[in-house]
């Protein structure tokens, strides 16, 4: 079980070390010219750099090594560390810095979306190699059902998605920071709950680590986290909800890492359909993300940010809700959260464009326009958003780049 004491050094060893690397990372990104400066295709009105994911790396990482201290050399009651004989940990290593390299190689070079995928797809291969995998899913009769080949590339497949839900995500000034921390929470509370020691505390050190970067990244920012921190922090939750919740639970608890991470996976969802509407490619970057919608009904981006963590942590003690009931409760709380998902995606115009298509291909007058649509029409016709509204680009991919 974890001790009040043990989660206090740990959250505080990862906030601070994070904290402190922060000024470092600046210094880092001016040095190697990872910067976002003002252009026709971005909106921060000023130069930021967009590194601060070495600050988030170096925290996490320092808040891990505090807690293997613990169990190594102070009895902390780790001995779960030892019996995952399919684990390894060095290799887990591995995939997790190759994964925060390629973010930083992209942060640097601006590399392209193809090679990043491909670049993901590696970092994702390590860390299944390594042992994290599903290996099995529980069927609605309770039977198991063991994947067999398919283990490893649904493995891959699932890390890779919660890679980018993180990346989508990031648009605005502490936005993928905060729903990464209160994704930790939930997963914190869920592994804890099952008696894990080593899953809590990676949750522990990514939700320090996430407090502290916060401090330099809510609006106004004065740093980006950049690929190398989104695609780390997406890495690390899934491993942690894959091992901890997906692993040989329930169907629905099997859902429920996707209910906690629910706004980042409608945003990207309504991204891949309204791309493939449009025939462009799925990694191209585009404005209809749903916090850029949320900019241009007329909310401050703070507002917006703020909207969108409780819209997280409302999905969480959702996800929360659904260790605790029986199973047949449990499918009402999944449908009843599938029913209030499609009205946000009608209410925030996110079919709009797929039902006008549709309207037009068929000759009739298409529905008429959510109010949203009208107040996003005004808004693009209005001048440029001022500093006060908005300091990051519109892209996907990171606050910097698409």
């Amino acid at each position: 079980m974890l001790e009040l004491e043990q989660i206090i050094i740990v959250l505080a060893v990862a906030f601070a070390v994070t904290y402190a690397m922060v000024p470092v990372s600046k210094k880092i990104a001016h040095l190697i010219g990872a910067i976002d400066y003002p252009s026709n295709r971005r909106i921060n009105n000023e130069p930021i750099p967009r590194c601060g994911g070495i600050a988030l790396y170096c925290g996490f990482a320092a808040g891990c090594a505090a807690a293997f201290i613990g169990i190594r050399f102070f009895g902390w009651s780790g001995g779960e560390l030892y019996t995952l004989p399919y684990i390894n940990y060095r290799a887990l290593f591995v995939g997790v810095t190759f994964m925060f390299t390629v973010g930083l190689v992209d942060d640097i070079m601006q590399i392209s979306a193809r090679t990043k995928l491909i670049g993901q797809i590696v970092a994702a291969c390590i860390v299944a190699g390594a042992g994290v995998s599903i290996s099995a899913v529980r069927a609605i009769t309770g039977d198991y059902i063991e994947l067999g080949i398919l283990d490893f590339p649904v493995t891959v497949f699932y890390l890779v998605v919660f890679v980018n839900l993180v990346n989508l995500i990031d648009g605005l000034d502490g936005l993928a920071a905060g729903i990464s921390a209160i994704a930790a929470v939930g997963f914190l509370i869920l592994t804890a709950s099952r008696g894990s020691f080593l899953l809590p505390m990676l949750c522990i050190a990514i939700i320090g680590a996430c407090l502290a970067f916060l401090r330099f990244n809510f609006h106004p920012a004065s740093i980006f986290m950049g690929d190398s921190g989104a695609l780390f922090l997406g890495l690390i939750l899934g491993i942690v909800s894959l091992l901890g919740v997906v692993r040989a639970q329930s169907m629905v608890m099997g859902l429920v890492p996707l209910i906690i991470a629910g706004v980042p996976l409608l945003d990207t969802l309504s991204a891949i359909v309204r791309r493939a509407h449009e025939h462009k490619p799925i990694g191209q970057a585009d404005t209809g993300h749903v916090h850029h919608r949320l900019l241009r009904f007329g909310m401050s981006q703070r507002k917006a940010v703020l909207i969108l963590y409780a819209c997280a942590a409302g999905l969480m003690i959702c996800g929360l809700a659904l260790n605790g009931v029986p199973e047949s409760f449990q499918w009402i709380i999944v449908v009843g959260l599938i029913i209030l998902g499609s009205v946000v995606v009608w209410k925030l115009g996110f079919a709009q464009p797929v039902l006008r298509h549709y309207y037009e291909g068929k000759g009739k007058i298409g529905p008429r326009k959510p109010r949203f649509i009208a107040a996003q029409k005004v808004s693009e016709e209005s001048a440029a958003p001022s500093e006060e509204t908005v300091s990051q680009t519109p892209e996907e991919g990171g606050e910097q780049h698409g």
